[in-house]
């Protein structure tokens, strides 16, 4: 057995270090494939290490696809990011390196590392398309940027092969971090795997049955949690795949009623987070789908082991859809991982931003329902005298 890692990033640019030059990207893949190839797990050498030099020679679409499918078969995916996203066949405007980012992230932001390397990488020749396709691979870097790990050097490695060492020694540190990860996440999966009788029982549930459960197992985990029992929120359940019609019936929009939902807020606490909706779904839910119930695709869907969590940027709609809810157990595991997501990578304090101009959007469009209601009250009033 081996463990395969794809490690990608542009490879011609040049190490500048105090503007002296050392070998290019290409050469320190090389080294690093080498230091961590010869690795042993069990006295067995455990680790293959896949790096564009060795399967693509060309600017061609056949080469772009075949570095998209090596992600694919990959076990891990490191990204070095040095400010390129790398070559690109005519008429694509993502480059190589960004494709293989959202490949990796597409199959598991967990199986997917970023590493920034772009403060010893100066002077990149571009040219106008080389320039937007950057442009693009920087700012999905920064939507996920609570995945990088930036490179710093001490004064005595200011030089190539000091960059060498500190790198090959944090992507150790980095895949062993990434096994504990996977440990403790197989752990989560066995305990929720579906073959226990709490699984086959909710089976054999009716639709109305198992959403009633979802939802209820969904509330207490809310109620439980420091970080969400301040929000504004509403659960719902789909008792089955979402691609189901019936059991989406379930759930529907329910974002359009929420600024009838903040009246009673606003009369009965202070709360001003949200509303939230959390949707328990018995099967799974696509991005694809989710897009479809906001009613239109441009919104951030990002996808995780808890399911996908959704913004609406004009609105600030959230939605945070927990799939495979197949038992209780599975029910508060989905919410504590979508809690530990949200809370180990900075995004917290995103949603509760956003929260609060959800409400505050919802608050101006209920006063000035007030102040429209009272105008035509005062019409009819004059009309009649």
């Amino acid at each position: 057995m081996k463990f395969k890692i794809f490690i990608s990033s542009k490879n011609n640019d040049k190490l500048n270090i105090n503007d002296v030059e050392y070998e290019s990207l290409t050469e320190i893949r090389k080294k690093i494939k080498k230091a961590i190839e010869e690795e042993y797990f069990l006295s067995e050498k455990f680790f293959e290490i896949k790096i564009n030099e060795e399967f693509s020679s060309d600017a061609s679409v056949d080469s772009y696809n075949k570095c998209l499918e090596e992600v694919t078969k990959s076990d891990l995916t490191i990204s070095l990011y040095n400010g390129s996203s790398g070559w690109a066949p005519k008429n694509h405007n993502i480059g190589i390196c960004h494709a293989e980012l959202v490949q990796a992230m597409e199959i598991s932001s967990k199986k997917s590392i970023i590493i920034d390397i772009s403060g010893y990488f100066k002077d990149l020749k571009r040219d106008k398309n080389q320039e937007n396709r950057d442009d693009l691979f920087k700012d999905y870097i920064q939507q996920y940027g609570f995945f990088t790990n930036p490179i710093k050097l001490s004064p005595q490695d200011q030089n190539g092969d000091g960059f060498n060492k500190v790198i090959i020694a944090s992507l150790k540190k980095t895949i062993l971090e990434h096994f504990k990860t996977r440990i403790e996440l197989s752990n989560v999966y066995f305990n929720i795997g579906g073959s226990g009788t709490s699984s086959l029982n909710w089976k054999k549930l009716k639709y109305s049955s198992r959403s009633e459960i979802i939802i209820t197992i969904l509330k207490e985990s809310i109620k439980s949690s420091l970080d969400f029992k301040q929000f504004i929120y509403l659960c719902h359940s789909i008792p089955d795949n979402m691609s189901i019609e019936d059991a989406k019936s379930y759930t529907g929009r329910p974002f359009l009623k929420d600024q009838d939902l903040i009246l009673k807020h606003v009369s009965e606490t202070n709360d001003e987070n949200g509303p939230i909706h959390f949707i328990g779904v018995y099967g799974n839910a696509s991005e694809i789908q989710v897009k479809n119930l906001i009613g239109f695709p441009d919104i951030s869907a990002i996808k995780s082991d808890f399911g996908i969590y959704v913004w609406e940027q004009n609105t600030h709609v959230q939605l945070i859809f927990l799939n495979e809810c197949i038992n209780p157990e599975a029910v508060k595991t989905k919410f504590l991982l979508f809690n530990n997501w949200c809370k180990s990578n900075g995004e917290y304090n995103n949603i509760i931003k956003r929260a609060k101009a959800r409400f505050h959007i919802l608050n101006s469009i209920n006063e000035a329902k007030s102040i429209a209601m009272g105008e035509i009250s005062a019409k009819k009033k004059n009309r009649r005298s």
